[in-house]
């Protein structure tokens, strides 16, 4: 009877897993040249990882499997030479996607993110001229011709801008209770520029599906990192190795209560952040050390050899603090470099986002300098 007895449960229990799990189908098309064995990865949107990859064959390919509640993921595709990117909502049923003109069908949710996403003409007629314009631009002698299609890019881009603005509110207001309005709430984020405060308070209002899109969660981290160090507010503390004594410390250990501190940000293979080094930081603190300005250069998303010949090319001689607890950035709400920011001696931030000329100016009204 014991035999028995397990032999039901193990069929009960496999009943119950297949009952909470639903099949997808994926059928894809890939209808250019050049890409046949290439790979295609599917991305959860969610987490980031690659859940399975494929290889096409004859401008076709397929993906098979379970799923408890609809997702989003990302199809990537390359050939060394071109990108291919598509959003595809994994549901239950049989999804029809065309990696090259978006086109996607099958399913419900599938269905409805096309006809919301992928088939605006109004949307597609800017891409359109801004890829017109790039062309000319490349074509176009340097001077007054690219300075034009320069203003002209700026404008059609904004026109575009607003109008993804639009189409994503509208979306988010009628599909609060499902992913595309997840989706289409994330893409606000991004068009509008939303601050921490809407955010969370839209997130503070929204159903299970919208509040559990991890898109949205890290976007409403990110945002209150940035609030909480934005100016006005003081430094984060973070912890990381001294370069200069190869020992474990904080980023309050390097601060002097006597001097006004510049944080800058950077990689030592980040171009702009080697320039922002060589032809202002290092000449500033040269400058400006002895009346009362220190400097610290956080290496981030670096390696500490590529960190140290970079440190000799480049002349620095002001601390440096390596992020080994990769956290830095995420608690300072940085997702681009250089970013630099000036503190007052208390470690208040009175300037975040400081480049180039400006730097100077904010550091001689810091030390109290004509």
């Amino acid at each position: 009877m014991k035999k028995i007895f397990n032999v039901l449960a193990l069929s009960l229990l496999l009943v119950t897993i297949t009952g909470c799990t639903k099949k997808y189908t994926i059928l894809g098309e890939m209808p250019i040249a050049g890409f046949d064995g290439a790979t295609v990865y599917l991305v959860d949107m969610n987490d980031g990882n690659t859940k399975d990859s494929t290889v096409i064959a004859d401008g076709i390919f397929s993906f098979n499997d379970r799923i408890k509640e609809p997702r989003l993921a990302t199809l990537v595709t390359s050939n060394g030479v071109e990108q291919y990117r598509s959003v595809v909502v994994l549901e239950k049923g049989t999804i029809h996607i065309n990696l090259v003109n978006d086109s996607l069908y099958g399913t419900p949710m599938n269905d409805l993110f096309f006809q919301s996403f992928t088939a605006d003409t109004v949307s597609e007629r800017l891409n359109a001229q801004i890829h017109d314009i790039l062309t000319r631009y490349q074509n176009a002698a340097p001077g007054e011709e690219q300075v034009g299609l320069v203003t002209e890019y700026n404008m059609v881009q904004s026109l575009l801008d607003a109008h993804n603005l639009d189409v994503n509110r509208k979306v988010y207001e009628q599909n609060k209770d499902n992913i595309v309005g997840a989706y289409a709430l994330s893409q606000m984020v991004e068009y509008e520029g939303m601050n921490f405060d809407k955010l969370d308070s839209i997130m503070n209002h929204s159903g299970k599906v919208i509040t559990d899109f991890e898109p949205l969660r890290k976007m409403r981290r990110m945002l209150f990192n940035i609030d909480n160090t934005s100016e006005g507010k003081k430094y984060v503390d973070i912890e990381g190795i001294d370069f200069a004594s190869g020992e474990a410390t904080k980023l309050s250990n390097m601060l002097n209560n006597d001097q006004v501190t510049l944080i800058d940000f950077w990689a030592s293979w980040c171009g702009p952040c080697r320039r922002e080094i060589s032809e202002n930081l290092v000449r500033l603190y040269n400058k400006y050390n002895a009346k009362g300005l220190n400097i610290i250069g956080i290496d981030v998303w670096d390696k500490l050899p590529d960190h140290q010949k970079a440190v000799e090319d480049l002349g620095i001689t002001y601390p440096q603090l390596i992020d080994t607890t990769k956290t830095a950035t995420d608690n300072y709400g940085v997702n681009s470099i250089p970013t630099i920011l000036l503190l007052d001696k208390e470690g208040i931030i009175i300037k975040r986002n400081i480049r180039g000329n400006d730097i100077e100016p904010a550091i001689k009204e810091a030390l109290g300098l004509k």
